[in-house]
């Protein structure tokens, strides 16, 4: 989880320098012999200039994508970043072969190690395992297992929706809660990791206040 966090962290920090670098080139610096091809040399073109400012647009996305995988933020649904970082890899990769190949020496030489790097920590953010979030709500354990109610129904004892998570790692003793025969619940705050539509209890919840 650490690791993923540093390597997110040194990735979104080189995304950042080249947003930096496509801001100057749509603002007019002339800088064109790094980008594009190199074929442009100096200030690019007005439509070159639009498309290193969408291409900012797409660095941020990309930024965005690496911190919600690695657990540094929660913006998009699990699923959604764990697939998205490996196309992200994929696109990174295209890349540097593009930056290699490029006719531009001052491009190939300055562009593509940097689009390496990326690849290369786009690689370990999206072989890290799923992020770690957290959640506060009712767990509920009829005597199948405890999940995570994402809709309770108001009754004694209450019910959860049929869509609620699973729940692996949860110890019953070592938390208060309510009890009726064989069904158990409380609202807690807790950390874990989400994979599908499981669970996994990481540390040691703490009731809700």
């Amino acid at each position: 989880m650490l690791g993923s966090m540093i390597a997110a962290i040194a990735f979104v920090t080189l995304i950042g320098l080249l947003v930096l670098f496509q801001l100057s080139l749509a603002f007019g610096a002339p800088w064109g012999r790094f980008a594009w091809g190199g074929q442009h040399p100096g200030v690019l073109p007005f439509g070159y200039r639009i498309a290193s400012g969408v291409s900012i647009l797409i660095y941020g996305f990309i930024a965005l994508l690496a911190l919600d995988r690695a657990g540094v933020t929660d913006v998009f649904p699990n699923a959604f970043s764990t697939v998205g970082i490996w196309v992200v890899f994929g696109y990174l990769t295209l890349g540097v072969v593009m930056n290699a190949i490029s006719r531009s020496k001052p491009e190939r030489y300055a562009m593509t190690p940097v689009a390496l790097a990326l690849s290369m920590l786009a690689l370990l953010i999206a072989l890290s395992g799923p992020a770690e979030e957290s959640f506060a709500g009712m767990v509920f354990d009829d005597g199948d297992g405890p999940v995570f109610c994402t809709t309770i129904m108001e009754s004694y004892p209450p019910q959860c929706g049929a869509d609620s998570p699973s729940i692996t790692g949860w110890d019953w003793p070592a938390v208060e809660h309510e009890q009726s025969q064989t069904i158990r619940w409380g609202e807690y705050r807790f950390r874990g990791e989400r994979e599908g539509n499981t669970i996994s209890v990481s540390g040691s919840p703490s009731p809700l206040q």
